[in-house]
């Protein structure tokens, strides 16, 4: 049963929407399809705003708004409104220096409906990176059974991950073919989900310039190569600890 709480808790006006679906299971249905849409809407906010074709520009931010309403989230909808009305006028000038806010709101409105679908009592999913598979079986070896452990070997499967699923908490490699831990974190940076994500950087280069670069994003933790099953469980009770916080 999802927890709806969390969705109150946000000032999602989940009765209101409730009274449109008639129940929460079709509201629910309806939910993930929304969901599935965001991450295509803005990739057209950002086309038409780069076209300054502000025309199209609010008819995708009226979409937003409109289906906003229909499942409660109405602080959400003002945003995409007022985006709206700037596209209406073709304000470039206000759409381009508020464009990070509809942005945002879109971001953290994808991240909000992620954590609510998978409220389901389920366990919590770990990212973990690493090319080595020796490590992402050590790591997976040492979790309980309270946690899934998804794997991916380079970053460009980190980031696919990270899009279609909700992420408790991720062990990160910097050092990787193709796109590395880096490119991971300004991924987290840019998409608003830095500060939401624990991340702990696993690596085998404790130099201080690779330190020093890692701690300039609010990581968690590092753990040096090799580590141990008590380091482990060291960082889980540290990931706990992240959320009891954030209570």
């Amino acid at each position: 049963m999802k927890n709806i709480e969390l969705l109150k808790k946000q000032g999602v006006d989940i009765e209101g929407a409730i009274n449109i679906w008639g129940d929460i299971d079709t509201y629910n249905e309806n939910l993930v399809e929304f969901k599935d849409s965001l991450a295509t809407r803005l990739t057209d906010l950002e086309k038409f705003l780069d076209a300054q074709d502000y025309s199209n520009y609010a008819i995708v931010a009226h979409s937003l708004k409109s289906e906003s309403k229909y499942f409660g989230f109405m602080r959400e909808a003002d945003i995409f409104y007022q985006h709206e009305l700037k596209g209406k006028e073709n304000d470039g000038a206000y759409i381009k220096s508020h464009f990070d806010e509809i942005k945002k709101t879109i971001e953290d409105l994808l991240y909000l409906i992620k954590e609510y679908l998978s409220d389901d009592g389920e366990v919590k999913n770990i990212l973990a990176v690493d090319d080595s598979n020796i490590v992402l079986n050590f790591i997976e070896h040492n979790l309980s059974s309270d946690y899934k452990l998804l794997k991916a070997t380079d970053g460009n499967e980190a980031l696919n991950k990270l899009a279609n699923n909700l992420i408790y908490a991720l062990f990160l490699d910097l050092n990787m073919p193709k796109t590395n831990g880096f490119d991971v974190l300004a991924y987290l940076k840019e998409h608003n989900l830095i500060e939401k994500i624990p991340v702990i950087i696993i690596t085998g280069d404790d130099t201080p310039e690779t330190i020093e670069k890692a701690f300039s994003y609010p990581i968690l933790d590092v753990l040096n190569k090799p580590f141990t099953d008590d380091n482990i469980k060291r960082i889980i009770n540290s990931i706990e600890n992240f959320y009891e916080r954030q209570k």
